[in-house]
């Protein structure tokens, strides 16, 4: 993913593209001549891509800004300090238990497409309830259920895209940046379109989960007009999934460390993710902030395309070592933005923004592609499935939870009340951690040979 909310690899947590999980290529058993980008099945892949994180993006980046207008005495009252972490906490949770029912469904019993109608239908039905919530519970676990049916049907998305291209190493990624145009054109339209026709905000209203719900139904009935793709592994009761392999994978040190870093350089993510919208809104006072924010997408887009260059010149060490160091600054400058006597404090929040697409990048794509080498071609699947575990699964949930109890601790339940002290000792939190991911990185991730 990001190659993810991921990247989605960066799975989701209800999150951004890049924290979405990894799927497991294609068998080659499928074999076929394939397609072209610029062909209609090509176009097709890339409007199913595009309309699944249009619809993500949709609620999912506003959603502090909802709880915090529904928290205490205020809106709905349903939600208590500390909620915006653990409900964010539901993606990662949903994309650890997703991955193993998708497998199971997509490999062995129904072709992609029609699951994938199927699951789109799900997320529906599971942003109504949490439009219709009048309790805590009930919103997580719509919440929760939204990411078990939303993570794999993207997932799948991307390995139909993977099967069906002629020549998938050149035509996917522009299919992939697509998925993340999705996420930008989202952003633009409810912190910027909405507001300029209406002259309203409604980032703190639920008419971002009415807008995604809208946007789940069109993505199920577009999902019925994909390429048929049938079952992969219909005679095969073991599916891609190696128990020897994961074993012989979690035996080498390198990849250890690897799936290590990965769940400590997720973690402290998910205080931008769950925290920035809310932060924007209620303390720096940003309009349109939602839009805004999509320009760490932008950012993301063009680093993908950089990347492959990049890495003829420096190693992966390296570039793991310049993202967390950015991904440390950001934090740093995001802690002391909080207070308004800061020198060009506006210029310096539209740079913590933009350098996220860079981090994310360096970090996360860096890992994978380390993982791929350490795995070798026959454990791929293994070794890319352990990992989008790991980042955007267990790494990102502790990162939730983590940040939501920082939250309930350093802030009010309502956050237009919270104060600079608050805000700065909430930011600084991350950047410790973060700086401590850069110094394990720095002396015990082994030096790699340049490709």
């Amino acid at each position: 993913m990001s190659d993810a909310p991921n990247d989605p690899e960066s799975l989701l947590a209800l999150a951004p593209p890049e924290q979405l999980p990894v799927p497991a290529p294609v068998p080659e058993e499928l074999t076929h001549t394939g397609v072209d980008l610029r062909s209609t099945v090509g176009a097709k892949l890339a409007t199913v891509m595009f309309l699944h994180h249009f619809a993500i993006s949709s609620w999912i980046v506003t959603l502090s800004s909802y709880v915090n207008a529904n928290s205490g005495s205020a809106g709905l009252g349903i939600f208590t300090a500390g909620f915006v972490g653990t409900v964010y906490g539901a993606g990662p949770l949903g994309g650890m238990i997703s991955p193993f029912v998708t497998g199971l469904l997509a490999d062995h019993w129904f072709a992609t497409e029609r699951l994938m109608a199927v699951l789109n239908l799900g997320a529906a039905a599971a942003l109504l309830a949490a439009i219709n919530a009048d309790s805590q519970t009930t919103f997580y676990l719509s919440a929760l259920a939204y990411h078990v049916c939303f993570i794999p049907s993207f997932a799948l998305a991307t390995s139909m895209s993977l099967h069906h291209l002629k020549r998938p190493e050149r035509d996917f990624p522009v299919i992939r940046a697509c998925s993340t145009s999705g996420w930008i054109a989202s952003g633009v339209f409810i912190g910027w379109v909405w507001p300029e026709i209406t002259g309203n905000s409604i980032e703190a209203t639920a008419i971002p989960l009415r807008i995604a719900l809208g946007a789940q139904l069109v993505t199920a009935v577009f999902c019925l007009v994909l390429p048929h793709t049938p079952p992969a592994n219909k005679k095969s009761p073991a599916g891609g999934f190696s128990l020897k392999a994961t074993f012989d994978l979690l035996r080498e040190p390198r990849f250890l460390l690897l799936l290590a870093l990965a769940v400590l350089a997720h973690a402290p993510a998910q205080f931008y993710y769950s925290y920035l919208n809310v932060y924007l809104n209620t303390w720096i006072g940003m309009a349109n902030a939602a839009a805004k924010m999509a320009l760490g997408q932008v950012v993301e887009v063009a680093c993908m395309v950089v990347l492959p260059a990049l890495l003829m010149r420096i190693s992966v060490k390296t570039s793991i070592l310049i993202g967390l160091s950015v991904w440390t600054l950001r934090f740093w400058l995001l802690s002391a933005s909080a207070s308004p006597a800061m020198w060009g404090r506006d210029g310096w929040i539209y740079f913590a923004i933009l350098v996220h697409g860079v981090a994310f990048t360096l970090v996360s794509i860096s890992l994978q592609l380390d993982v791929d080498r350490c795995a070798g071609r026959k454990r791929r699947a293994t070794a890319q499935g352990l990992l989008a575990m790991s980042m955007s699964g267990v790494g990102s949930f502790v990162g939730a939870q983590l940040a939501g109890e920082a939250g309930a601790r350093l802030l009010p339940t309502e956050l237009a009340d919270a104060t600079a002290g608050g805000w700065t000792s909430f930011w600084m939190l991350p950047a410790y951690m973060t700086g401590g991911v850069l110094v394990v990185a720095l002396l015990f991730l082994p030096q790699d040979k340049r490709q």
